[in-house]
Formats: C-alpha cells, sequence, structure tokens
C-alpha cells in the first residue's frame, strides 16, 4: 500500500487562506472605496450613487399617532389588562393627557337629530376605573376639548 503525502508550499497555505478570507468577508451591502479591486456586489435594487465623502443619511419611519389614537390605546390597554398593577400604570400614564383628574366625560347614549342625550357626567379618573372593573371598552371618541396647553379639558363619547 502506498502512502500518499501532500507537499505544500508556505506560500500556497498563505495565498489560500487569503483567497478564503477574501471571499466571506464582503458579505455587507457597504460600498466599496474607490480604486478597490474586490468584486462589487449588485443588489436587486440600484441604489443612488453618493457621494462617498458624505455620511448616509438614514430617517426611520415613524409613525406620529394623535391624541385620539394614544387614547383610544390607553382605553383599549387598560380594559384588556392581564392585571390590576397593569392597569393602573396604563391609568396614570392616560391621566397625564388630562388637565386634571377632575376633567369632565360625557356619553352619549341617544342622538336625535343634533340633539344628544347623554348619560350621567362623570370624570376621567372614575371613567378610566370604570373601564379597569368591567374591562368593557365600547365607547369611542366623538369629541375632544382641549385647554391651551394641549391637555384635554373636556372628552365626549359615544357608546
Amino acid at each position: 500500500m502506498k502512502k500518499y503525502t501532500f507537499n505544500i508550499s508556505p506560500l500556497a497555505v498563505v495565498i489560500i487562506l487569503s483567497l478564503a478570507v477574501g471571499f466571506t468577508s464582503c458579505k455587507g451591502k457597504k460600498k466599496l472605496t474607490k480604486g478597490s479591486d474586490a468584486p462589487v456586489v449588485v443588489t436587486s435594487k440600484p441604489e443612488p450613487m453618493a457621494d462617498p465623502e458624505e455620511p448616509e443619511e438614514v430617517e426611520p419611519v415613524v409613525k406620529k399617532l394623535t391624541k385620539e389614537q394614544k387614547l383610544s390605546n390607553y382605553f383599549e390597554a387598560i380594559a384588556t389588562a392581564p392585571s390590576t398593577t397593569s392597569a393602573n400604570a396604563s391609568i396614570q400614564e392616560a391621566l397625564g393627557m388630562f388637565s386634571n383628574g377632575d376633567a369632565p366625560v360625557l356619553i352619549v347614549i341617544y342622538r336625535a337629530g343634533s340633539a344628544p342625550d347623554y348619560d350621567e357626567p362623570t370624570t376621567i379618573t372614575n371613567y378610566l376605573h370604570y373601564l379597569k372593573d368591567t374591562k368593557n371598552n365600547k365607547a369611542q371618541i366623538e369629541e375632544i376639548v382641549y385647554d391651551t396647553n394641549g391637555n384635554i379639558k373636556e372628552l365626549v363619547l359615544k357608546k
């Protein structure tokens, strides 16, 4: 039986390692600098050419919620809270949107033409605790009245 041995020179080992490192290191979509002989990676969507000296500005897409949407989200979070502690934390956050905890909340229960019929008036604190206790968020925001600081001073809901 004959044994085969490989005689690999140190120069061949260095060349093989440099090729392996070179092919595995450029996996990102970074632009290559001028004068580079490395292959260019083509993406499916061509990027516009930019000045290499200027940093690229990436603007994150952030949806701004309106105060009405934030308040609706708080109502839903309070009504569906998994625990009393969680509901109470959401209540405290929601109260930060109001001028005070005694801001009136009017609930329209019937509308005949342009004359609405309201349920008994309550305060925002009482209404938020009502949501926590009943776990029922059926009312929708109809009107919000703001004070000069941009806080809610009166809320009208409809069932």
